[in-house]
């Protein structure tokens, strides 16, 4: 069971946002992201440029299972609204 965290759907969503946000160049990314509307994009972004690739395993297993949980969309409304209160 998912469970909200921090205002977020759920842990890995928050997770993922904060890693995107804390970093100058993600952040840019992210808005570019965001102004496409494109969560599907940033999905694939985040899991084929910026994710080690892992042997087959419990990690890897449990990586997957984190980013399949992951609500990108809501991290690109997220960043549309910020993008909208700036004018």
């Amino acid at each position: 069971m998912d469970t909200e965290y921090n205002g977020w759907t759920n842990y890995p969503t928050w997770a993922v946002n904060l890693w995107l946000c804390n970093d100058e160049g993600l952040d840019a990314t992210l808005t570019e992201y965001a102004r496409r509307n494109d969560p599907e994009g940033l999905s694939a972004y985040v899991r084929d440029d910026l994710t080690p690739e892992l042997p087959a395993g419990p990690g890897a297993d449990l990586l997957g299972w984190a980013f399949d949980k992951v609500n990108w969309g809501e991290i690109i409304e997220s960043r549309r609204y910020d993008l909208d209160d700036e004018g």
